[in-house]
């Protein structure tokens, strides 16, 4: 199948369009203007840069292809960007589709979050629906965005886009050049003091994430939803399995929530001081204290989904930042 992948520079992207060619098809790889193409260069596909949010771009993108797997995404949460993620997340992802039904896309695998099923309070594994505690309008407007992105979407399976949507847990691995968790990974290769969050996550190898959204496109249901996520367990759990992997000789110091979201005040506080983004806001700080779970039996059930092992992900992450961003050598 010819396949179009949105995204395809960053960290998910970039292990989607190995996993489509380790599948024998072919993949048009697309990112924002400007983005990166340094590790989809040494690969047999066709990197074409484009701009989602330009109509003019998309027929051209879509023309011939039978597949179309939306991953581009702003992941940002600072609030002066909330205008610029509404527009990446929600108006982006409609445009896309309505190329792609035009276009006689024969399937759209649309990748959501975890993050809007929110979480219940008790800490018990969500299945593909809202928990009894959301995420929405506290301050975390990437949920908020990713829920209005795939609503945009499913509006269109009324209109015969065939739709799958995917809801990634909290990923590692390799390609993670973005440094999401990649940032806790080299803080501790180096030796740096690292703090972990009180809350919880359901953690995952991204390339076990990424073999669960082509067996979406080839196995799941129209207009329904899969949780790919993994193994829920507390972040400092995690950052100190991170640390004795990486031969770490500190170890990660919890932070008590009150902390945590006092932090997430003053650093935001001082983001409109200074004018650049915060490290911590207070909707991140409310999300990384929650007791977040995810129940992906569906997915298992369905696609035969598998999260795979999360210290093999944390082994394989850090060799690929010893290769490609060592520490010391900048980020």
């Amino acid at each position: 199948m010819r396949c179009l992948v949105t995204g395809a520079t960053g960290f998910v992207g970039s292990n989607l369009v190995r996993s489509l060619l380790d599948g024998d098809h072919e993949v048009v790889a697309t990112g924002a203007p400007g983005s990166t193409t340094r590790f989809l260069d040494d690969l047999p596909l066709e990197v074409r840069l484009a701009d989602l949010l330009d109509p003019a771009q998309l027929p051209g993108l879509v023309k011939g292809v039978d597949w179309v797997f939306h991953v581009a995404g702003d992941t940002s949460t600072w609030a002066r960007l909330a205008p610029r993620r509404r527009r990446v997340n929600v108006d982006a992802a409609a445009l896309l589709a309505d190329a792609a039904l035009r276009a006689d896309v024969q399937r759209f695998v649309h990748t959501s979050t975890v993050d809007v099923h929110g979480y219940n309070r008790d800490g018990s594994p969500l299945p593909e629906r809202a928990g009894d505690t959301s995420l929405f309008n506290i301050g975390y407007d990437y949920a908020d965005t990713k829920a209005a992105g795939e609503a945009a979407v499913l509006d269109r399976v009324a209109s015969g886009l065939d739709v799958v949507v995917v809801y990634p847990g909290f990923m590692i691995g390799p390609y993670d050049h973005t440094l999401q968790l990649g940032r806790i990974i080299r803080d501790l290769q180096a030796g740096r003091t690292t703090f972990s969050p009180p809350g919880t996550a359901s953690f995952c190898d991204v390339r076990a994430v990424s073999a669960g959204m082509v067996a979406a496109v080839e196995k799941g249901r129209t207009g329904e939803g899969y949780n790919l996520t993994g193994h829920n367990r507390a972040y400092h759990d995690v950052f100190t399995r991170i640390a004795e992997l990486v031969g770490s000789e500190t170890k990660p110091r919890r932070v008590p929530s009150a902390v945590l979201r006092g932090y997430g005040t003053v650093a935001q506080f001082a983001s409109g001081l200074s004018g650049k983004p915060p490290e911590m806001d207070p909707g991140m700080a409310k999300y990384l204290c929650v007791p977040q779970a995810s129940d992906w039996s569906k997915a298992q059930r369905e696609l035969g989904y598998d999260p795979g092992d999360v210290d093999t992900a944390i082994r394989d992450a850090a060799a690929w930042y010893d290769e490609h961003m060592p520490v010391g050598g900048g980020r």
